[in-house]
């Protein structure tokens, strides 16, 4: 197996194959970036928090530029870039490896165990983890791996526009009768478990919120599921997976047409969704709600407009990549990238003693573009630190510990 596994280094060997890798790698450096901004600009939380925390740290001007910039542009779109990189290393590993088709997919799917227990920890530290979901339907991309280019592309663009939410949302809009509702009820209990879980962030011990989150997992599989996240995460492995087998991204100097055609196509899609809903504020109103069918329409132009957005930046940025003026900013993304489960962990490390109770307790004394911008220093931190152990070492340490466990046998790991 080759080591361009998701979330993992890639080849270290100066080769044309290894320069088109960092291509990736650096790709997983700018999808870490996107997910730490907005888990920084949400203070880590991972949950709900109380109206009376966002009237105090999320108002103003400047909070409320924050919110309009991480909400237009990163929110829910990195995810799924993550989500991409994920089946786009799939299928290198498939394609690149020399074991037998059963032998590779007996391994993979150690992988994922490997990798679930580690997620399962990983959630029980902070509840916002997607390792966990990640190797959970990873085991579903062992069936796709079987079946043809055509219908891997055609379920993955399906799954990517959240069709199964939709068609839900569709039924419960027309088909359901409407539920009984308690007056006030909801949104008391709302409240009461955002604080709850709020006085649990800023004066909780390390050992209750770890306990807290394990009890979570359930409600972060329900939100998963009501919200389509775990259909649209599934539909970018499967993207992923088509990119790679179609070896955009080993050949991308063949290519270059093709990334520039989805640029165009998937920037100017998003402008006129944008236009949209713009143009659908101003005649229904900003706090009316608008007629069934806007509402639905509108709930499916927003997925669209997503994952059209997530498409314009793995495009985009793996055009800009390739210019020599931008090299100075993909090494020190690919160094990060090539750690990425390492770097991906450590943020939640170095969030959650930033933010909580138990470490600096910034939740709740910072606003919110103050916590935004510690992306950045975060961020630097991590290209150091990555830039250091590389220079040392062959894998970052939890890509050793996972290579390891994989083939179960200690990886050499001095470089």
């Amino acid at each position: 197996m080759t080591t361009s596994a998701p979330l993992t280094l890639s080849p270290t060997v100066v080769t044309p194959r290894a320069t088109r890798i960092e291509t990736v790698d650096a790709l997983r450096g700018a999808a870490l970036f996107g997910i730490l901004l907005v888990h920084a600009a949400q203070w880590f939380a991972a949950g709900p928090l109380p109206g009376s925390v966002y009237q105090a740290h999320a108002s103003g001007v400047g909070n409320t530029i924050t919110q309009t910039i991480v909400g237009i542009f990163f929110d829910g779109k990195f995810y799924t870039f993550f989500s991409f990189l994920f089946g786009l290393s799939f299928a290198l590993m498939l394609t690149r490896s020399t074991e037998s088709p059963g032998r590779f997919y007996a391994r993979f799917a150690w992988r994922l165990v490997i990798l679930g227990a580690i997620g399962l920890l990983h959630h029980i530290q902070w509840r916002g983890d997607i390792l966990s979901i990640y190797a959970m339907l990873g085991f579903l991309m062992l069936p796709f791996g079987r079946l043809s280019n055509k219908v891997v592309l055609v379920v993955g663009l399906l799954l990517v526009a959240n069709l199964p939410n939709r068609v839900q949302a569709v039924y419960n809009a027309f088909a359901e009768p409407p539920a009984k509702t308690q007056t006030g009820q909801p949104g008391q209990n709302f409240e009461k478990e955002a604080q709850a879980y709020y006085d649990l962030l800023t004066k909780g011990s390390y050992a209750a919120v770890a306990e807290s989150n394990l009890n979570a997992f359930d409600d972060k599989m329900q939100f998963q599921i009501g919200s389509g996240r775990i259909y649209i995460t599934l539909g970018f492995f499967l993207l992923g997976l088509y990119a790679g087998r179609r070896r955009l991204f080993q050949k991308i100097g063949e290519n270059k047409r093709l990334f520039r055609q989805l640029t165009r196509a998937c920037g100017f899609g998003v402008l006129a969704i944008i236009l949209l809903f713009l143009t659908a504020i101003a005649i229904i109103g900003q706090n009316n709600q608008p007629p069934k069918a806007i509402d639905l329409t509108l709930g499916f132009l927003y997925d669209i407009g997503n994952s059209a957005m997530t498409i314009f930046y793995i495009t985009g940025l793996t055009l800009l990549f390739q210019r020599a003026n931008w090299q100075k900013i993909v090494r020190p993304l690919a160094s990060v990238g090539k750690m990425a489960l390492t770097s991906y962990i450590l943020q939640t490390v170095i969030g959650s003693l930033l933010f909580f109770g138990y470490g600096l307790g910034l939740l709740g004394k910072t606003e919110l573009w103050q916590a935004a911008l510690l992306t950045f220093p975060i961020l630097f931190v991590q290209i150091l630190f990555s830039q250091w152990w590389l220079a040392r070492f062959r894998y970052g340490p939890l890509e050793w510990l996972w290579r390891s466990l994989t083939y179960g046998k200690v990886q050499p790991m001095r470089a």
